[in-house]
């Protein structure tokens, strides 16, 4: 299905021959489109739909512009602009049809992926980008924190027993040191957090 966004968005990417950041194009489409704002009722739904709505349109139009004249489409997190001349779009990868960017647009493309998309489905996102957060050197440091061995990493029961032996003497009722108690306090969030 052709993305009736798709006029707008050239149009304004040709207002823009700097480029343009997608909150931006997101706000100039708005004027255009009040559709924009009546796509769901809970604000996480609707920026989703938003972001996959222009997305979608953004990849079918870097699809055609490079088809049918070489026109390059860029598309990355804070810019989208296009480039005249025979350079393939910079995608972060030189092959269209490997990489990220591939299953991006593979994820942008396919309309299931927005009509199946529910609330729910928005928070399971939002969730695994809050636990993507928590990196891999954070967790390390809490276990270090917590003096705890790194086979405990998913021992939800064995973090919360080691927390509270330690917080109870680092407890600033109790005599202890308020930033150690902090620390720790900070430790036992970022772990138990990345096994929500």
């Amino acid at each position: 299905m052709r993305n009736p966004l798709i006029p707008d968005i050239l149009a304004i990417l040709r207002d823009h021959p700097e480029g343009i950041g997608e909150y931006d194009l997101l706000k100039a489409l708005k004027e255009k489109h009040a559709m924009l704002t009546k796509l769901a009722d809970d604000p996480n739904l609707l920026l989703f739909r938003q972001n996959f709505l222009i997305m979608n349109a953004l990849y079918q139009l870097q699809s055609s512009l490079w088809q049918e004249e070489q026109i390059s489409l860029n598309i990355t997190g804070l810019h989208i602009h296009l480039q005249y001349g025979a350079a393939e779009p910079n995608t972060g990868t030189t092959d269209m049809s490997n990489g990220h960017d591939a299953k991006l647009a593979a994820y942008y493309s396919d309309w299931e992926e927005y009509v199946n998309t529910d609330k729910d489905d928005v928070e399971q996102l939002l969730q695994s980008f809050y636990l993507g957060i928590a990196s891999v050197d954070e967790r390390k440091d809490a276990l270090k924190t917590l003096a705890l061995n790194h086979d405990l990493i998913d021992d939800k029961d064995a973090i919360k027993r080691q927390y509270r032996k330690l917080a109870r003497d680092a407890h600033p009722d109790r005599g202890g040191d308020p930033e150690r108690f902090i620390s720790l306090r900070q430790a036992y969030e970022c772990l138990m957090h990345a096994l929500a």
